[in-house]
């Protein structure tokens, strides 16, 4: 075949019938043998970031909540107990709350006064559970039975947890704080000062001051009162 030198001549190869083929190699093809060898694949390592303290079993240590009796031997599991329990809390009632939303919820239709005067005319809206639906109803049972149709929440869930309740653990607070205050007060009463019955200077001396202790004073009858005079 003569070299092509010239445009032209690439019209020869295009007479020659060409087919294309998908051709799918493996991993281990020899066609890929010799970039392997290159690129040492085989001794690539992939590191893979994990925390030792997040895996790695602890001494035992308590949850450091008031009132949480929890103990935990890693940080994983502490920290999905404490998003769980004591991440979402209200401040007013110590209650806590699975979602922000319930969160918002409660404090709104429990701890606002605004809330309360227009429940007292009747007014008052009381916002689906489920963040991002918008619906709100005239009564918290409208409410419940909406999330258990529409939303599929089962019927044995806790609707009224939003209602202000107290617990065992919030009068144990209660009692805690009201201990520790009491601990911390500053007591009023003022012990006298002790004063010795003698006082003496150098061993052997006879007693320089004597205190002087008064006597009882004694109540006179009136029958004493007549024979003395």
């Amino acid at each position: 075949m003569n070299p092509i030198t010239t445009i032209s001549d690439f019209a020869e190869l295009f007479k020659i019938p060409f087919e294309p083929k998908k051709v799918i190699y493996s991993l281990n093809s020899d066609f890929f043998r010799k970039g392997n060898e290159i690129c040492e694949t085989n001794c690539l390592q992939f590191a893979i970031e994990t925390d030792d303290e997040f895996i790695h079993t602890l001494p035992e240590f308590p949850c450091g909540e008031r009132g949480c009796r929890s103990t935990f031997t890693n940080i994983r599991d502490y920290d999905v107990h404490f998003k769980s329990v004591h991440n979402l809390v209200c401040s007013t009632c110590k209650q806590n709350f699975p979602t922000y939303n319930m969160l918002d919820i409660h404090i709104e239709e429990k701890h606002d006064s605004y809330h309360e005067a227009a429940k007292a005319k009747n007014k008052a809206k009381f916002e689906c559970f489920v963040e991002g639906c918008g619906q709100s109803y005239p009564s918290s049972d409208a409410r419940d039975m909406h999330v258990i149709n529409d939303h599929n929440f089962p019927p044995s869930f806790k609707y009224h947890f939003l209602k202000k309740t107290t617990g065992k653990s919030e009068a144990m607070d209660v009692t805690e704080e009201a201990e520790f205050s009491k601990s911390n007060a500053p007591s009023n009463s003022r012990r006298k000062p002790y004063v010795p019955s003698n006082v003496c200077f150098g061993r052997g001396s006879s007693r320089t001051f004597s205190k002087k202790v008064r006597k009882p004073n004694k109540e006179i009858s009136m029958k004493e009162l007549g024979d003395a005079l």
